[in-house]
Formats: C-alpha cells, sequence, structure tokens
C-alpha cells in the first residue's frame, strides 16, 4: 500500500482530515438498517455557559463527540438554558446541528413542557452562577419543586452529571441537587479567606492544575497540547492466589486506563458525604438518600475515583505560588446496584468547555494555544483518552434498559461484520458445535479489538460478564474490571507478590466468540424485516446460549491443560539416578 507524508498540511486541513478519517471508521461500525432502535437520551442544562462549537466557554465540542459516538443507536441530545439565551455567548444552541432534539430557554424542571423525566437517561448540569437574580429564580436557586422533579426522576433510575469550577460557581444550579449536593463542594472551604480556601480562584491552597508549556508561565497554557496528569483509583480483586487491579468503568478506556484530564489554573472540588443517613423527598415522601443494594448486599455509596495534583510554586496568570497538594476530581455513585439513578460530579467544566480542549477563540497558529490538544501527536492522543471519559459518562449514566439494547445491539453488529468472523473461519457455515475453544476465543479476540476502538475495555469485557449464567460470575468476575465492589479478600493469602499462574482472558474471548457464533447463525440469513420485529431479548438470550456452550468447552480445555501440568507442579519428571 503506498503511503504519503501528512506533515504538509495546515493545522485546520489536518483537523479536517482527522474528522473525515474519524467519521468513515464510525461508520464502517454503525448498526444494520434493522436495528437503529437503541437511543441514549440526554437533557444538558446550562445557566451561562453556551453551546457554541467556538466560543471559549462553549461546550459545542463535547457535544459533537457525544453525538459522534457510535454507541449502536442514536445519541439524541436536548440543550436547556436556565434563562434567556443571550448575545454574548453567541448562538449557544449548535443550530447548525441536526441532530440536536430541541433547544429550550428558559428552562424549568418543574415545566413538563419543558422537562418529561421519562424521555431521558441522564440530565448533565453545568453550572456557573451562583446566585439567580428574581426574575429567574425568586430564591437564587433552583426551587424546591424542581429539586423533588429531579429526586423522582434519580430514583426512577435516571442518571445526574453535575459540574461548576472554583469557589461558588454552580452554586445556584447544583447545590440543592440530591446526591449531588453531597459529591461536590458548591461554596468555599474551610472558610472564605483566599489563604485558607481549598477552591478559591487566587489564593495558596487553589486548585491549579496548569501544567506550564516549555519555557512559558502562563494562565493560558490550559489551552495547549500538554494535558494534567491524574491519578485513577485503582480496584483490587482476588481469584484464589491471584490479584488484578483495574479502575472505574468511566476511566476504563480503549487503551487502558485513562490518566489525563485538561488542565485549568483554579478548579472546583469533589468529596463524599459527610452521612449517609439523609432523606430526599420523593413524590411527597421522604426516602433514603443513598438506599440499600437490591436484592442484598453492601449498600452502594458515592466515592472519590480520581484525584488531581496541584505542584508548587504554580503562579498562572500572576497569581500567589501554590502550595503542593493533590484533590479529589471525580465522584461516582453507582445508584444502579440500589435500583436508582447513578450519579457523577466532576471537578469543574473546564474539562468539558471549547477553551480547554480546541484552543482559544480568536487565536492563530502558529501560537501554542491555537488549535489546543489538535496541535500535536502526543496531544491528540491525550484527547482520545479524554474524548474516552465524555463517551464513558454518556453510557455508564444511561438507564438499565437503555445499556441492554445497546449491549445487543452491539452483539448484532459484531456478529455480521465480516472481520470479526471471517478473519478465523472459511465460511459461516461452521457450526458452534465443530469449533475449538481456541477458534471461539480468536474470534471473542477479533470482537473485542473491534470493539475495544470505539468502547472503553470495561465496556466490551461487560458484555461478555453479562452472558456469563450466573453461577459463573463469582468465580469470574474478580478478573474483569467492570462493577467495584468492594476488593474481595484473599481467601489464601495477602500476599501483594502472588504469582498469576493462570489467565483467564481466552475464555472470556471464548465466551464472547461463542455467543457470536451462535447469532450469526441464528440471524445472518434471516429477512431484515422479520430482524427488524425481534425482540432484543431474543437475540440476547441466543447469545447467552451460545457463551454456554463455549464457556463448557473452555471449562474441559483448561481443566485437560491443568491435568497437563499437574506432575510438574507435584514434582514429576524423570529422576536423575
Amino acid at each position: 500500500m503506498d503511503t504519503i507524508s501528512l506533515s504538509h498540511l495546515s493545522p485546520a486541513n489536518r483537523r479536517l482530515l482527522d474528522e473525515r478519517i474519524t467519521a468513515l471508521d464510525l461508520a464502517k461500525l454503525d448498526l444494520p438498517i434493522f436495528w437503529r432502535r437503541c437511543s441514549v437520551d440526554l437533557l444538558l442544562v446550562t445557566d451561562g455557559l453556551s453551546f457554541s462549537p467556538t466560543a471559549d466557554f462553549g461546550l459545542g465540542t463535547f457535544v459533537k463527540i457525544l453525538l459522534d459516538t457510535s454507541l449502536w443507536g442514536q445519541v439524541r441530545i436536548t440543550l436547556a438554558n436556565i434563562g434567556p439565551w443571550t448575545s454574548f455567548h453567541n448562538d449557544p444552541s449548535l443550530l447548525s446541528e441536526t441532530r440536536i432534539v430541541r433547544r429550550i430557554d428558559n428552562f424549568r424542571f418543574d415545566n413538563s413542557g419543558h422537562f418529561n423525566p421519562a424521555q431521558f437517561d441522564a440530565v448533565f448540569l453545568f453550572g456557573i452562577d451562583d446566585f439567580y437574580p428574581s426574575s429567574i429564580r425568586s430564591g437564587g436557586t433552583l426551587d424546591d419543586s424542581e429539586i423533588d422533579i429531579l429526586s423522582a426522576f434519580q430514583n426512577g433510575g435516571g442518571g445526574l452529571f453535575a459540574t461548576g469550577d472554583h469557589g461558588k460557581l454552580g452554586f445556584a444550579m447544583c447545590s440543592k441537587v440530591s446526591r449531588a449536593r453531597n459529591m461536590r463542594y458548591w461554596d468555599s472551604f474551610p472558610s472564605t479567606d483566599p489563604a485558607t480556601d481549598d477552591v478559591s480562584m487566587s489564593g495558596p491552597r487553589r486548585n491549579d492544575t496548569n501544567v506550564f508549556n516549555a519555557g512559558s508561565n502562563f494562565f493560558d497554557d490550559q489551552s495547549d497540547d500538554i494535558p494534567q496528569r491524574i491519578t485513577p483509583l485503582l480496584y483490587t480483586r482476588w481469584t484464589g492466589l491471584f490479584r488484578y487491579r483495574y479502575p472505574h468503568p468511566l476511566l476504563c478506556g480503549s487503551n487502558g486506563v485513562i490518566r489525563v484530564m485538561p488542565d485549568h489554573p483554579h478548579e472546583g472540588q469533589c468529596r463524599t458525604p459527610g452521612k449517609l443517613t439523609g432523606t430526599i423527598k420523593v413524590s411527597g415522601a421522604d426516602v433514603p438518600e443513598y438506599p440499600p443494594a437490591v436484592p442484598g448486599g453492601t449498600r452502594p455509596v458515592p466515592e472519590i475515583i480520581s484525584w488531581n495534583s496541584v505542584a508548587a510554586g504554580r503562579t498562572s496568570g500572576g497569581k500567589s505560588p501554590t502550595t503542593a497538594q493533590s484533590f479529589p476530581g471525580i465522584c461516582a455513585y453507582d445508584g444502579h446496584r440500589s435500583r436508582v439513578g447513578r450519579v457523577v460530579t466532576d471537578a469543574t467544566w473546564h474539562h468539558f468547555v471549547n477553551v480547554n480542549l480546541i484552543g482559544i477563540d480568536g487565536v492563530e497558529p502558529p501560537d501554542r494555544w491555537a488549535i489546543g490538544f489538535l496541535a500535536s501527536a502526543a496531544g491528540q492522543a491525550a484527547f482520545e483518552e479524554i474524548k474516552a471519559y465524555y463517551r464513558n459518562l454518556m453510557l455508564w449514566l444511561s438507564r438499565p434498559a437503555t445499556i441492554s439494547c445497546l449491549r445487543t445491539g452491539i452483539l448484532v453488529t459484531l456478529a455480521l461484520k465480516d472481520r470479526v468472523l471471517e478473519a478465523v473461519l472459511t465460511g459461516r457455515s461452521v457450526g458452534l458445535d465443530r469449533l475449538s475453544p481456541r477458534v471461539l476465543s480468536l474470534i471473542g479476540m477479533h470482537a473485542r479489538d473491534v470493539l475495544g476502538r470505539y468502547a472503553g475495555r470495561c465496556q466490551s469485557i461487560q458484555i461478555v460478564i453479562d452472558l456469563i449464567e450466573v453461577e459463573w460470575r463469582e468465580f469470574i468476575d474478580p478478573w474483569v474490571p467492570i462493577d467495584p465492589d468492594p476488593p474481595v479478600k484473599n481467601p489464601v493469602s495477602d500476599d501483594p507478590d502472588a504469582f498469576p499462574l493462570v489467565d483467564l482472558s481466552p475464555i472470556l474471548d471464548a465466551v464472547l466468540g461463542g455467543a457470536l457464533v451462535a447469532v450469526s447463525e441464528s440471524l445472518a440469513h434471516e429477512d431484515p424485516k422479520k430482524l427488524a420485529k425481534m425482540k432484543p431479548e431474543k437475540i440476547f438470550d441466543i447469545a447467552q446460549k451460545g457463551a454456554s456452550v463455549a464457556l463448557a468447552k473452555s471449562r474441559e480445555a483448561l481443566d485437560r491443560t491443568l491435568g497437563q501440568a499437574r506432575p510438574f507442579a507435584q514434582g514429576g519428571g524423570k529422576k536423575s539416578k
């Protein structure tokens, strides 16, 4: 294949080419036309930021990344603003983007014409106002009637994301919202004195994550191609003697653990609740804010899943030098385990706006801040990790039924993709009963590679776990970076250097391979009209049966392998005379 150098391209033309390549790659993975039934429906609400794709404090880049995500379904987004759109923020509604379902100004959660809780999978709150004028809200914050409706939305399974910025930015919209109110600081602390305020704009304890470009010390380095490095929480799981470490699914990207975020000179800060026994109003009744797990087990609680770092002596924009510290950057609550919605809070919306992603509006190359992460190969690689975080947020916060539908759509797509099966098989007519565990594992490996390019590794492996019968999940789960329950204590040894003698990943691949072969056998020659009417539950049942066959074959192969190794473990072999 002939190749050419791309060094002659201007940054603008290179960006167009990158967008073209991405669009082509995503188009290759679009669902067959008969399966366009799954959708992720999001409501994005601001109270002063914009949705402009060009304005510095615009969320247009973030919105487009969500819309362009190939989730084997549709992404439908409604944009809303508390109060009127203003000329100061340009046109905030992405008027040229036809995939926006609706644009609402003067938005109220208690206006049924604005907000139908059953319509949305998740609500994203990007707050900048600290206090609303009486013309917008009489009490300065969202009204209690709005908070009650948002609480009912969450308890009905809807997901919630909330963020602000330093100090009190975001207080008006987010400080009273159930669960999110306790998962982030929405005001100064521990005092309003800049000298001791951890979320101040200028004090020495401010959360300044700005990473300076070579030879500089500028505020605007938040707009270059160098991200901040974050420290994700890594869970530890044990199976027998063996240990596995993995991040929260929100920080699990296509290339592994997500360890970068956009930087900013004064971020807010996340936290966990001081108490877990509080209540919220839902339909007029007091219910637990953090209810027990259903049907039982450890109660899910909010947890910090990443930390950001502040280096000593940072003076972005001529501010006083910082003191070295770290602070919580993301807090997550898995409400699905309690049959309520999930919640995520983030330290700042500067992790999402244009100025921290694609450069400063009005600045032109060769200025280092002209195109942000697009300025270099390293910057683009970091941007891909950040995009993965965005996609993870959308999927993880969705309702369980939506996630289930998307999961089935993924199986259908992978089963009918030529590369997945035909890279291994000579034809689709080879029956599941005739395929060895090794061949099934190769099919699954190809499928997870295809899927992993557009979804985090955690999401791709989650499908495998869902295919496994309940009695085997207890054994397999600890090997898989999916569900961050409290770590399982090693029943035999707590030795952190325990030697992992058995790799179960080929078995997981074989399980997926068996599911895809079964789906392909059942669907490949079906009439598209019949497929369009087939329920996702039926397709997933077919996949589970194929996965069970593959798991049984893999267990037999593992038993034979361990049997061959037993003489060695027992000190066997020829003895010297």
